[in-house]
């Protein structure tokens, strides 16, 4: 019995003395991976790393289009790690957060929208980023948005939170990946303006942007002054392909199976295709377009970059469908052009090709009626048993509408009803 103690003891005593030693070994090992996988990122510039015997502290700066980003991450050494979800065994676990001192304009816009001002401290920072590196060949990250409940004179914001993770291998292979969002409801006044229900998807995507993802909301609503929307279902999927250095096949698509709106549509689908598209000018049009409020959009800016682009939108209304296919390639606005008095100078600069159908009565009563009654007036809406048509083909400023020749300028007055 005496034996048995003196080697639990003594197992006990070493396990301890491993458990201390570890750290410190691991520690050296760790700054080495962390500088290398750095270098082959030219958007995260390593500032500062203070390493201890149990951790170690790293501040970066994550570059974006508009500014950098700080960060800090708290950094523990296995083979014991506390981490937010209790203790288990690993290598590395890491906690990131926003300092606050420096944050991208457009991010900072963002999160101060929903989170007010976001504090230097970087203690209540509303993104928290954990990352565990298992001794099975795992890595986990998973990315927490905080959950809000927020009053600000007429407006209230309630939101449970979000959890994005994504597991790889030591080579950053994925292995497993999905999403979590939260409830959100947006209140103006006594009016709902916006209410997301709880949603969730999966993806598979690459540093590179190749991949996939697969997003499902069940369900949207949103209240403002054109009236009540209501989307049930709503799916969304992305597909990205390294095509070139630096460049992606991006294709997307958005059903919204079941819409309920005082419009007559009742369903829509969307897919756009872009062939080939660049880091820049895919992050140009994020943005520019996508990420800048309405308000503060300039278009002029938006369209300053190439794009090419073919798109489909097919819509079911109670008057019956429409379908628009769109060809786009865009060379970008000219540079050390004097443009003067020529508003239609960007048609040189445009090929492409559309073609319009819808029942006549589903387009005749939708919010392009005044645009639809010109066109069909001066005989650009070919009419074939109640559908309205329309081919047009655009290449070095010459415009075919159904076939025939006609100057731009003179379509684009009809469109205005200027004619």
């Amino acid at each position: 019995m005496k034996a048995l103690r003196f080697i639990l003891i003594t197992l006990s005593a070493l396990l301890l003395l491993v458990a201390l030693a570890a750290p410190g070994l691991i520690g050296p090992k760790v700054e080495e991976v962390l500088q290398q996988q750095l270098a082959n990122q030219p958007n995260i510039e390593l500032t500062g790393y203070q390493r201890g015997w149990f951790g170690a502290e790293a501040i970066a700066r994550l570059k974006g289009k508009d500014g950098a980003s700080e960060t800090r991450t708290d950094i523990q050494h296995g083979p014991v790690l506390f981490t937010r979800s209790g203790p288990r065994i690993g290598v590395i676990y890491g906690e990131t957060r926003l300092t606050g001192e420096e944050l991208e304009p457009a991010l900072r816009r963002q999160l101060e929208a929903y989170y007010g001002p976001i504090p230097t401290s970087g203690e209540d920072t509303p993104v928290v980023l954990e990352t565990v590196v298992g001794t099975n060949n795992r890595v986990t990250n998973t990315l927490h948005l905080l959950p809000i409940d927020r009053n600000e004179a007429d407006q209230q914001i309630q939101f449970a939170g979000a959890r994005i993770q994504w597991v790889t291998d030591y080579q950053g292979k994925q292995q497993n990946s999905h999403f979590e969002l939260g409830e959100f409801v947006r209140m103006d006044g006594h009016r709902e303006s916006l209410y997301l229900e709880s949603a969730k998807g999966n993806f598979e995507l690459a540093p590179s942007g190749a991949g996939t993802l697969h997003a499902k909301l069940p369900l949207v609503r949103t209240n403002n002054d054109s009236g009540p929307l209501e989307l049930r279902d709503v799916e969304f999927d992305y597909t990205g392909k390294l095509v070139a250095a630096r460049t992606l096949n991006v294709q997307t698509e958005i059903q919204l199976p079941e819409i309920q709106s005082s419009t007559p549509a009742s369903a829509l689908t969307q897919q756009i295709n872009l062939p080939a598209i660049s880091y820049d000018d895919l992050h140009h049009y994020l943005y520019t377009a996508v990420l800048t409020p309405a308000a503060q959009r300039s278009w002029p800016q938006v369209f300053d970059r190439p794009l090419k682009m073919q798109q489909q939108l097919d819509i079911e209304s109670a008057n019956g469908p429409m379908q628009l296919q769109l060809d786009v390639d865009w060379k970008g606005m000219p540079r050390n052009r004097q443009v003067e008095n020529d508003r239609l100078f960007w048609l040189d600069h445009l090929n492409g090709s559309a073609n319009i159908t819808a029942a006549e009565q589903a387009l005749m009563q939708s919010p392009l009626i005044m645009q639809a009654s010109a066109l069909k007036q001066y005989g650009f809406l070919k009419e074939n048993n109640g559908e309205l048509s329309m081919h047009l083909q655009l290449e070095q400023g010459n415009l075919e509408v159904n076939g025939q020749m006609l100057p731009a300028d003179l379509f684009v007055l009809a469109i205005l009803g200027g004619i």
